[in-house]
């Protein structure tokens, strides 16, 4: 109660006050209303202010004042019962006990007790059950039912949209949908659902896009065109005609030639034919043109064989690769030693080598082999070596593992206890890791946090990590899953798409082939192709199978197998076989009359006769063309004819008129007026009304009387109406008239079309051509490969989708093929992303860690070590940390669970050692250790003693050993002798770890010696020496010298010989002179007196001159190694010759020439008289000549060879005349080089060339030509790959990645960065605009040479410009090749820079995985092409060019830009995308098609409409427009294809027209000249190894000569004189 009243005891003061105060101011207002409990305060502050107008009496003031006081006394009384019951409860709570609460459950926004039941809406009833909500719906009310639409069911009351169109609702049990409203007028608002208006026009009844241009179908003679939604037509003007008579064609609007014809062949308009010679051109007859093509070849198969002589498309039958032929099913060499490959009908098929079975149940993988071994072990995911111990830890529990040959055994072991010491000068901590913050356990393995690939271990206290060792998947097309370490089979990775298990698709690479992805592996097939009905089917462009042709009759096109009219004769029947149309005149039904009259094709049309070559309508009378007294009748087509009976006359005497047949009374009966006004008709003749044909009347005496014709019936089902009578000469079908003959679509049923012949009408389905691709559209008609129908859907071509069947795929429809690849998701920067449900890709919100899912900032048991170790999840990674141990109190505790440390056995080295056990002390530190009461004692082990001086201790091990001598990379034994291995004639001793080798010294102890081809010294013919014979291998001393000895040895063939020499003395390295020690009686070698000197470490390298001047010594491999050095031959007598104190060799102090019989000085050099070129020095007694050689001298004509006095060589002496080259006189004698080939002198007024002829160059399949600076001829090198930079920029590395990267400044664009060869550099401008960049100049490095390739295809070299071609042997050439430069450099090294922004940088393969820079790494996996200077992999395309920045080369300063991720397309906005789409689409058109299937065009066509986004309207679209197609061509090039693809208008190259040169794709980089046109032209482009590249030629038969095309006749007079290689010369003038 202590609060109510702190709060009320002011208030009560206040009111007392306010009280007070107005009493003894004797007066004050009456308050007119109560005030409220919140109003004394401010009653308090204004009372006392007021102005006391009228005294009151003293109570009336204070009777509200009580008021107030008495309603706060009963406030205040409820505050007290209200406190008293607040503290029964509290009292009460106080003495309550905690037990279980029953389950609640939650719904509705309340909590409901166990067993509650509740409606969260009239249809569900729900029920709390166990802690959790069940709802059920009630099903026995009618307006509960739910609704099923589409396979999807819906609730009651539920709203949804089945597509974006229409709004559905669901209420009891039905669905009622309504349409979107749409906007009215003519052109409502764009959108989904309601139709919209594009610019265009409508005219004649068809639609026409805005700016199209077309021809009038009513009238071709006119051209229209589409512009502001109006329609304007002028009438065309014809051109001359090409041919001498031209014909008007039907439907044409200018007259046309007939035919074409050329030498003595003719062929007629539309003809085709293949051109002879060449089977890959044909040709066409169009107009009086001939046009020619060449022939589209489909790629059926990747590696197709070569066509067979005489045909031009590549067969599937074999394959054609890496420059040989392979028959289907022939092995083929694989880069991958562990499978094996063959050829199959055109592809290649790999599969892994069959490993034989091994006797281990835990085989171990070694490197490079391919299959499992019992040499060590693999064990849950890591490698063991054989005899290793490893621990594991699981469920707590420690585990001890040992590996042997393959077989892993464990045990589990109880954590024992104590393994540290205590020493005296502390506690020590028993060995521990730290890494990133965190400690583990002596033996513990882990996983990084963050490096879910790399597995680590706690040796003696260090970390040890490494790479998890991934064994090869038993697949060929694993995946690498987000995530994971190691690929697996779940699915298939090809061609940079994800495939599922199970999942069919068509290669997009490849549309021909149908591929199934199956554990991993992919398995493709040609396409099915239905049967064709014809003998010679054919395979179109881009068509996977073949069809028979189509047949053109009349301008117009059927399809093979179409029964069709004849477009100009409809009574023939025409059919499309193999492309001919085959025509006969249609079958006529008989006609059901005598005498039918003749239709457009059958006579069979009865409504009239004809009879006696007249034609009679039907019902007509006519006399016997012949018998006047015969009546003829026409009725229904057939002819009656009778005998006429003469009427009875009412006349005495009848007149028989001449002509007629029957007598008549004169003039008695009157006839009747004809209808018409013409004469009368006579009495009983018949005759029909003008006006009405199909009424017959008869004249009687003046009267008339008429009747309808009958009709006989049609024999027809669909007649026409005739004048009076159906007709079957045509029909009439469904309310429309058709000839006979004429067919016509089925007004009734689609798709079926109709033939009229003879009145009746027959219909059947029209005939469709098998559709080219698997899943073609629906058509109007007949399917078409203008889209895909897809699982039921259709889509248009180009159309991406969501794959129906994988919603975590994505489909592209491209004419009638589908592919489908799993959706790309973005790299994530996380461990351990998690998928959430419903999703496609990871993400990092969550985490997925060894199959468990964990929420953000949810901490859990490790599930790999869920007792010792806890994680948390933080942003996609697990952070996991080891639980802290207790303190264990013994001196050496051991691990326990957890490792944690328990008092037990001895721990040591992380062995465990029981008590009293002994064992060897930690390696290296050769002690001997026993564990005892937890503690460990080591001693040091005793070694034995040795007693030789050179002694030596192996790694590993522990006592040293003696050693011998260590010389030519092996070791001897003390004491033992060799054969020299480079001199067999010599020999080598070990002594005291020294080497002395010596020239075997020859002792003869015979009178006869006979040395063969092989030996040393001459051998006796047998082992006898005074009388005693010898075994072979004995020896002896032959005389009273202790040096010489003799050996018996034995021979290859024949008997033993006996060979004798002096033996060899050691050398006595560092023995003073005073220590020297002469041989005692019956010994040979000198011995000292002291422990010669030892070669060691210090001394590696040094020489020493031992006491004998005949040998040096060298410190080699801690062995002394003296060689013996040898003398010349001296031409002095041996009585003059004399050996100098200190010196090894005799010496003379003059020589003696034999020839002539005199003495020359020492130094004195001189010629032999006999021979010029011959001259001689003396050397000491030693004579030495040297031969001066002279070139092959062949003068010109009036010129003469001289020798002048003193000199060897002749040379050529002519008049001073002097030569023309190149418009200028060379003076003669003058040399100049034409190129690395060729080099040119001027002698007496004539140009002599000497040309280098190169031998034939044969290279390996891995290897091809190329061109060593300053050298004529190639040489074989690895096959190279390229790089290229090419547009704004964009970059396609080494290994066939394309990167988009816009920086400014100057970047290391290839670089050898294992061996540092070299280094391209380029320097990027932005050119004006601003994100997006050109490359600027291209900077080569190699050494310290700096070649610089400028704008304009300017060259500097170390700063000063060249001109082309320069020569700077052996390391580099620069040549100009039409507009190319290109760079030879000596490591194989090629540089290709077009002058503007175009690089290309070569290299051979032997550089495979050593370079680095923004062109990849060239290991031949482009996914980690985006790796920096450090090694790691970067996030995005601008990261990885910003790091390979380099400082600006020398120049003026500029500022430069880092790269940004840009999309220029976005900035431009949709009409700019559009517009370069559409550009940008020649890439992929016909010009290009042939390269499509070695180049995809997919990343050219993105880097093209990228540029044109970045460059703009105006010029400088053009050139982006072209550098990207350029860029494209050249791929194509350099992979066999050269398409043909500038036009008038698109990336014109001019050539000077004037001086004979023409425009060519790809021209031979080395041209024919004055110089090399003897040369064959195979031999010429064999030996050039430059790329080809588009430029100005001279035309076939003309060669080039100082810059223009001259006939070869033209040339100037010039002489080759050989085959010798030229040297290098300046050009005249220089």
């Amino acid at each position: 109660m202590a609060g109510p009243w702190a709060a009320l005891l002011p208030l009560v003061l206040q009111l007392t006050n306010v009280a007070v105060a107005s009493v003894t101011d004797g007066g004050g207002d009456i308050l007119q209303e109560p005030p409220g409990l919140a109003d004394i305060q401010d009653y308090q502050q204004q009372a006392p202010s007021q102005p006391s107008s009228c005294a009151k009496a003293p109570w009336e003031q204070w009777r509200p004042l009580q008021e107030r006081l008495e309603r706060l006394e009963t406030q205040i009384m409820e505050l007290r019962e209200q406190n008293k019951e607040l503290q029964a409860r509290v009292r009460q709570l106080e003495s309550c006990e905690c037990r279980p609460a029953s389950p609640r459950c939650w719904g509705l926004g309340r909590a409901w007790p166990e067993g509650a039941r509740w409606e969260p809406d009239p249809c569900t009833a729900c029920v709390c059950r166990d802690g959790a909500v069940h709802c059920d719906s009630k099903p026995d009310l009618a307006r509960c039912h739910g609704c099923s639409h589409d396979g999807q069911t819906y609730g009651n009351g539920e709203t949804f949209s089945p597509d974006a169109c229409t709004t559905c609702h669901c209420s009891e049990g039905t669905v009622t949908c309504t349409q979107k409203p749409c906007p009215r007028g003519p052109c409502p608002e764009p959108g989904t659902c309601c139709p919209h208006c594009e610019p265009g026009c409508e005219y004649e009844g068809q639609p026409y896009e805005e700016g199209a241009h077309f021809l009038s179908s009513s009238n071709p003679c006119l051209r229209c065109s589409c512009l502001r939604s109006l329609v304007r037509c002028v009438p065309i003007n014809c051109p001359p005609s090409p041919c001498p008579k031209p014909v008007l064609r039907p439907g044409h609007c200018c007259p046309t030639c007939q035919g074409c014809t050329e030498g003595d062949s003719r062929w007629e308009h539309g003809q085709e034919w293949t051109a002879p010679g060449d089977p890959c051109r044909i040709c066409q007859c169009l107009e009086g043109r001939i046009q020619c093509r060449q022939r589209e070849c489909a790629s059926l198969c990747p590696y197709p064989a070569r066509p067979l002589p005489g045909t031009c498309c590549p067969l599937c039958d074999g394959c054609f690769l890496n420059g040989r032929e392979y028959h289907s099913g022939e092995p083929v060499g694989s880069g991958d030693p562990c499978s094996r490959c063959h050829c199959a009908n055109g592809s290649v098929q790999c599969e892994p080598l069959p490993c034989p079975p091994v006797p281990c149940r835990h085989p171990g993988r070694i490197p490079d082999q391919c299959c499992p071994v019992c040499d060590g072990c693999e064990y849950q995911g890591h490698q063991y070596q054989s005899e290793e111990i490893f621990r594991l830890q699981e469920s707590g529990r420690c585990i001890r593992c040992s590996c042997q040959a393959g077989e892993v055994s464990c045990e589990e072991q109880e954590c024992p206890v104590a393994p540290c010491t205590l020493p005296d000068s502390g506690p020590q901590l028993c060995p521990a890791c730290v890494l990133d913050g965190e400690e583990f356990a002596e033996g513990v393995q882990w996983e990084p946090d963050g490096q879910p690939c790399t597995a680590c271990s706690c040796h003696d206290g260090v970390p040890m990590c490494g790479a998890v060792l991934c064994s090869p998947a038993p697949c060929q097309h694993p995946t690498q899953l987000p995530g994971a370490c190691c690929p697996s089979c779940e699915s298939c990775t090809y061609h940079g798409q994800v495939y599922a298990n199970g999942q069919n698709f068509t290669d997009a690479d490849s549309p021909c082939h149908a591929c199934r992805c199956e554990d991993g592996t992919v398995r493709c097939s040609l396409v099915d192709c239905p049967p064709t009905t014809c003998a010679r089917p054919q395979r179109g462009p881009n068509q996977c199978c073949p069809r028979c042709p189509d047949c053109i009759l009349e301008e117009q096109v059927f399809v093979d197998g179409e029964s069709f009219s004849h477009p100009r004769d409809p009574c023939q029947e025409c059919q499309c076989q193999e492309g001919r149309a085959r025509c006969q005149p249609r079958a006529c039904p008989r006609a059901p009359c005598a005498h039918p009259l003749p239709g457009p094709c059958c006579h069979n049309n009865c409504n009239g006769c004809a009879f006696g070559g007249k034609e009679y309508p039907n019902g007509a009378d006519f006399p016997h063309p012949s018998d006047p007294c015969r009546q003829c009748r026409c009725l229904s087509g057939s002819v009656q004819c009778l005998a006429r009976r003469c009427p009875p006359l009412p006349c005495a005497e009848p007149v028989l008129l001449p002509g007629e047949c029957c007598p008549q009374c004169p003039a008695t009966s009157s006839g009747c007026p004809r209808p018409g006004g013409r004469g009368p008709v006579r009495h009983l003749e018949h005759f029909s009304l003008p006006d009405d044909p199909c009424r017959r009347c008869l004249c009687l005496d003046g009267s008339v009387s008429c009747q309808r014709l009958p009709c006989a019936p049609a024999p027809c089902s669909h007649p026409r109406q005739g004048p009076c009578c159906p007709s079957c000469d045509g029909c009439l079908y469904q309310g429309k008239e058709f000839a006979s003959g004429e067919r016509f679509p089925s007004p009734t049923a689609t798709c079926h079309v109709c033939l009229c012949w003879e009145g009746s009408v027959s219909c059947k389905p029209r005939a469709c051509a098998p559709a080219q691709c698997p899943f073609p559209a629906r058509g109007d008609c007949c399917p078409a490969c203008d889209g895909c129908e897809y699982l039921g859907e259709s889509y248009l071509s180009g159309q991406e989708f969501p794959d129906p069947r994988e919603p975590c795929s994505v489909c592209t429809c491209l004419g009638g093929f589908v592919t489908c690849g799993r959706q790309p998701c973005e790299p994530l920067g996380c461990s351990d992303p998690l998928t959430p449900a419903g999703h496609c890709c990871p993400t990092c919100q969550g985490c997925l860690y060894h199959g468990v899912t964990v929420a953000p900032g949810e901490t859990l048991p490790d599930p790999l070590d869920p007792s010792c170790s806890l994680c948390t999840c933080q942003e996609g990674s697990m952070h996991c940390w080891k639980k802290p141990c207790p303190e264990a109190l013994c001196a050496q505790p051991s691990p326990g669970p957890c490792f944690c440390p328990v008092c037990h056995s001895c721990l040591m080295q992380g062995q465990e050692h029981q008590d009293g056990e002994e064992f060897e002390g930690p390696p290296g530190s050769c002690e001997w250790c026993r564990c005892q009461a937890g503690q460990v004692s080591c001693v040091p082990l005793q070694c034995p003693p040795l007693f030789c001086p050179l002694q030596v201790t192996e790694q590993g091990s522990c006592c040293p050993r003696c050693r011998g001598c260590l010389a030519h990379g092996e070791e001897h034994p003390e004491g033992s002798s060799w054969v020299h291995p480079k001199s067999p004639c010599s020999s080598c001793m070990c002594h005291e770890g020294i080497v002395t080798c010596a020239r075997v010294q020859c002792v003869s102890s015979c009178a006869q010696p006979h040395q063969g081809l092989g030996d040393c010294c001459p051998r006796c013919s047998d082992c006898e020496h005074e009388g005693r014979k010898y075994e072979p291998g004995e020896s002896f001393q032959p005389g009273a010298d202790p040096c010489e000895v003799c050996i018996c040895e034995l021979q290859p063939e024949g008997a033993p010989r006996l060979q004798c020499h002096r033996r060899q003395c050691p050398s006595l390295v560092g023995c003073p002179t005073s220590q020297l020690l002469p041989p005692g009686p019956q010994h040979c070698c000198p011995t000292c007196a002291q422990a010669l000197s030892n070669c060691t470490e210090g001394l590696m390298g040094s020489e020493v001159a031992p006491a004998d001047p005949c040998y040096t010594c060298q410190c080699q491999d801690l062995t002394w190694l003296c060689i013996h050095r040898p003398c010349p031959e001296l031409s002095c007598p041996s009585s003059e010759r004399h050996t100098p104190p200190g010196s090894c060799c005799p010496m003379c102090q003059e020589c003696v020439v034999e020839a002539e019989g005199r003495r020359v000085a020492d130094g004195e050099s001189w010629q032999d008289p006999g021979n010029a070129c011959i001259t001689c020095t003396c050397y000491r007694g030693h004579v030495e000549c040297h031969l001066e050689e002279c070139p092959t001298l062949s003068c010109p004509q009036g010129w003469a060879k001289v020798r002048e006095a003193g000199s060897c060589c002749e040379r050529c002496q002519a008049s001073a005349q002097s030569c023309e080259h190149e418009g200028r006189a060379v003076a003669s004698g003058e040399r100049w080089a034409v190129d690395v080939c060729t080099t040119c002198s001027c002698v007496a007024g004539t140009v002599r060339c000497q040309s280098q002829r190169c031998p034939p160059l044969s290279c390996g399949p891995d290897e091809a030509p190329a061109l060593s600076p300053g050298s004529c001829c190639p040489r074989c090198l690895p096959r190279p790959a390229s790089c290229m930079a090419f547009g704004d920029p964009h970059y396609r590395t080494f290994d066939g990645r394309l990167l988009h990267f816009q920086g400014s400044c100057s970047y290391v664009l290839a670089k050898d960065c294992r061996g540092g060869d070299f280094s391209v550099h380029v320097t990027n401008d932005n050119r004006g605009r601003r994100g997006v960049a050109w490359t600027q100049e291209v900077a080569v490095l190699l050494g310290d040479v700096a070649v610089r390739l400028l704008q304009g295809r300017e060259v500097t070299v170390d700063g000063r410009p060249v001109a082309l071609p320069f020569l700077q042997e052996p390391l580099l050439y620069v040549e100009l090749r039409r507009r190319t430069v290109i760079l030879h450099a000596q490591p194989g090294l090629q540089v290709l820079w077009d002058g503007q922004s175009q690089v290309e940088v070569s290299v051979p393969s032997s550089y495979r995985g050593h370079m680095c820079g923004l062109c990849g790494d060239f290991n031949g996996f482009a996914q980690d092409d985006l790796q920096g200077p450090d090694g790691v992999l970067l996030p995005t395309e601008a990261a990885f060019g910003n790091s390979w920045q380099v400082p600006e080369g020398p120049g003026p300063s500029r500022t430069c830009a880092k790269g940004h991720e840009v999309d220029p397309c976005r900035a431009a906005g949709y009409r700019a995308r559009r517009e370069a789409n559409a550009r940008c689409g020649v890439l992929k058109s016909s010009p290009f098609s042939r390269c499509h299937a070695v180049v995809p065009p997919e990343p050219f066509f993105a880097a093209c409409v990228y540029d044109l986004c970045a460059c703009g309207p105006g010029s400088l679209a053009d050139t982006c427009l072209c550098d990207a197609l350029e860029a494209y061509a050249s791929h194509c090039r350099r992979a066999g294809v050269t398409p043909a693809w500038r036009g008038p208008t698109l990336c014109v190259v001019g050539c000077p027209l004037d001086r004979g040169f023409v425009f060519d794709e790809c021209g031979p980089p080395c041209p024919r000249t004055c110089f090399n046109q003897h040369i064959p032209l195979g031999e010429l482009a064999a030996h050039c190894v430059r790329p080809c590249v588009p430029g100005c030629q001279c035309p076939a038969g003309l060669v080039e000569h100082e810059a223009h095309c001259i006939s070869p006749e033209a040339c100037p007079p010039v002489q080759l004189t050989g085959d010798q290689p030229p040297r290098p010369l300046p050009s005249p003038g220089q």
